[in-house]
């Protein structure tokens, strides 16, 4: 076996792993389908090993296939990681830090300025992630998540608890006498957070809210759904509609003016925000300063 691999090659492979096309790899990287399985063939010879069973239409892995896919994909997002932080060298620590996109966009986003200038010292690079991160493969110190707590193999500190409560701009109920739920909805849209694998089991659906208050949809219901809590809120604070609000995301929103409560009842998730770190973060004493910060401002 040839020890002369060329790091395009191995790039060009986990792009085609992930695509399981060489058509679409060509096209992602701006080279020639012909281009692509010429790389292929040769590494593929210098290695002495078949990575791919070509068919009719794109390519699967083999054995070998698939473990290279494993190594090489992480090790060439490590290069690149590399090259980019060797660009923007800095003297301060950085601290890679994975958050769930909503609570990232409407919460975190709004107070960095407030760390950056306690701590000056350490950057902060933030990766805006649903699932779980994955510490063994990729360069995360911690992820400010929304789940049960059980992390196998990390340590989890809960930051805090959630609440959910139906919102709109308050435009919609301005004036209005009868603001129940109900009553709204045969005006205006419901909009819907539909949850992702991971937060279903543990957060408030529109469906649980209407059972626990006995609420009797509209038989003519117009709704809109979102990928996103952040996206339903934003859609309301453009008055188009109702959403169901997660507190800690919605108070500065509320707080402003820009979306308002529709009354007082509210409902508990199961699942709740922890930051989840491996063990070797929460040796660091910068990871440890982010830690102490985050739990301070977020229970303000």
């Amino acid at each position: 076996m040839s020890n002369n691999i060329s790091f395009s090659a191995i790039h060009t492979f986990t792009v085609i792993a992930k695509e399981l096309s060489f058509t679409r790899a060509a096209e992602i990287l701006h080279i020639t389908p012909s281009a692509v399985s010429h790389q292929m063939k040769l590494l593929e010879s210098q290695m002495a090993v078949t990575l791919f069973y070509r068919q009719s239409k794109g390519v699967r892995l083999t054995l070998a296939g698939e473990t290279l896919k494993q190594h090489a994909t992480s090790g060439v997002r490590n290069i690149q990681h590399g090259i980019i932080q060797s660009q923007f060298s800095s003297k301060k620590e950085r601290l890679f830090i994975a958050v769930i996109p909503s609570l990232c966009q409407l919460w975190l986003m709004p107070r960095l300025h407030e760390f950056i200038n306690n701590y000056p010292h350490i950057e902060l690079e933030l990766i805006a992630l649903d699932q779980l991160a994955d510490f063994n493969s990729e360069q995360y110190d911690g992820h400010i998540h929304f789940g049960a707590g059980d992390y196998p193999g990390c340590e989890a500190k809960l930051l805090c608890n959630e609440t959910v409560y139906p919102v709109c701009h308050p435009d919609l109920v301005r004036g209005i006498d009868n603001t129940q739920l109900s009553t709204l909805l045969k005006e205006h849209q419901l909009l819907i957070y539909k949850a992702g694998i991971e937060d279903e089991p543990g957060g408030v659906s529109w469906g649980d809210w209407f059972k626990y208050f006995d609420i009797e949809k509209p038989k003519e219901l117009n709704q809109m759904w979102f990928s996103h809590v952040y996206m339903a809120l934003t859609t309301a604070k453009f008055k188009q509609g109702i959403a169901l609000a997660w507190h800690l995301l919605a108070k500065d929103d509320i707080a402003s003016g820009q979306l308002c409560k529709l009354n007082d009842d509210t409902l508990s998730t199961a699942y709740n925000y922890y930051l989840v770190a491996p063990n070797r973060s929460w040796k660091n004493a910068s990871f440890m300063l982010f830690s102490d910060w985050l739990s301070e401002k977020i229970c303000d």
